[in-house]
């Protein structure tokens, strides 16, 4: 064989042994569909739950104070008491009073005697009409006298009983039972008719008090019920209907009141108490997936979704509505019967090819 063949053949083995390679390569880079598991993106209407902290209240606080003005003479409400209907809580000074009492008394006296006096001369007037020894006019007359001591006899018991009635307003009773919540008087103090002196929660009827955001007031219709718990002990709850709302924010904090009125509510929801108010808004149409779901693009969320004609992976970016433990809910971005990819998305990349059994395809 002449050198020249030999050279030809040589570079002839090489060339195809570099091709078996290159296809030994070749076969080893191509990658298997790599199995996914997937859910298929169903909308459906979901409502949130808002969970809000408040405190137990009286529905019914009273502003109790005297109707005379005086100087308090004791006081005996402290503020967590509790108190029954009837019962004093202050009073004030009463001599003042009692000196317009015996005063009127008097009066009643002093009318009576005049009243008698008159009736008994208009009698003795009649007595000698009758027998013709004085004129009508005189009988008249003594008629017209009896009326006015009559009158000023009823004004002077009138005047008695408003002064009794008066001695009554140095004491300070609780209308019902309560408990006092707050104390504004002490012994000694000179206080105005009216000024509040101490407040009544009453004990009948509770309610729970939350300060809300606009978005939740405007979003809550007013005949929605709502579970009320204590914080302390969860176990204790009870549902109830919204009493009534702030028409107007608070200047301050920009959050509205709102009562939740407690039916029935166990002494253990005493007042003052924390509890939390649990709600649920009007649900929109969102697509609940696994939060394994959940991958990223450019820093903004996205879920990988399987191409059902190309087998093919196709990263597309979504908006979270809201987060739970364990899932995500979409508000936009996919379409329903989109096959989302719920494992390993980490591992995953654009345009790869899958594979999944429709059988394991969960709704």
């Amino acid at each position: 064989m002449t050198p020249i063949k030999t050279l030809l053949l040589c570079g002839y083995a090489c060339g195809l042994a570099l091709a078996v390679v290159g296809c030994e390569e070749a076969k080893q880079v191509a990658e298997p569909p790599r199995p996914v598991r997937t859910v298929i993106a169903k909308p459906a209407a979901i409502g949130e739950e808002v969970a809000q902290t408040g405190e137990i209240q009286a529905n019914v606080e009273t502003n109790l104070g005297f109707r005379i003005d005086g100087r308090v003479a004791t006081r005996t409400a402290e503020v967590g008491m509790n108190v029954v209907k009837g019962q004093v809580l202050a009073t004030l000074d009463p001599s003042d009073v009692q000196n317009e009492v015996l005063t009127a008394e008097a009066e009643v006296k002093s009318a009576e005697a005049a009243e008698g006096l008159a009736r008994a001369e208009l009698d003795r007037q009649r007595t000698l009409f009758k027998k013709q020894f004085v004129a009508r006019a005189r009988v008249e007359e003594a008629e017209a006298n009896w009326r006015a001591a009559n009158a000023k006899l009823n004004v002077a018991k009138t005047g008695l009983q408003t002064a009794r009635n008066k001695l009554t307003y140095t004491e300070l009773r609780a209308p019902d039972d309560a408990v006092v919540s707050a104390v504004a008087v002490n012994a000694g103090q000179v206080v105005d008719a009216g000024q509040p002196a101490i407040t009544l929660s009453s004990t009948h009827e509770r309610d729970a008090v939350f300060n809300v955001s606009e978005r939740i007031y405007t979003t809550v219709p007013l005949d929605v019920q709502v579970e009320v718990a204590l914080v302390s002990d969860p176990t204790i709850k009870v549902i109830g209907p919204i009493r009534d709302a702030s028409p107007t924010a608070d200047p301050v904090t920009r959050t509205y009141r709102v009562r939740i009125a407690l039916p029935g509510a166990p002494d253990a929801m005493t007042l003052g108490a924390t509890v939390t108010g649990r709600i649920i808004l009007p649900g929109k149409s969102l697509i609940v997936l696994p939060a394994s779901a959940l991958t990223s693009e450019n820093g903004k969320p996205a879920v990988f979704v399987v191409q059902p004609a190309s087998q093919e992976l196709v990263r597309k970016p979504v908006v979270v509505a809201r987060h739970t433990a364990t899932q995500t809910l979409i508000e936009s971005g996919l379409n329903e019967g989109d096959a989302v990819v719920t494992a390993g998305v980490s591992k995953l990349r654009p345009g790869q090819k899958v594979t999944y059994d429709a059988a394991e395809v969960t709704k």
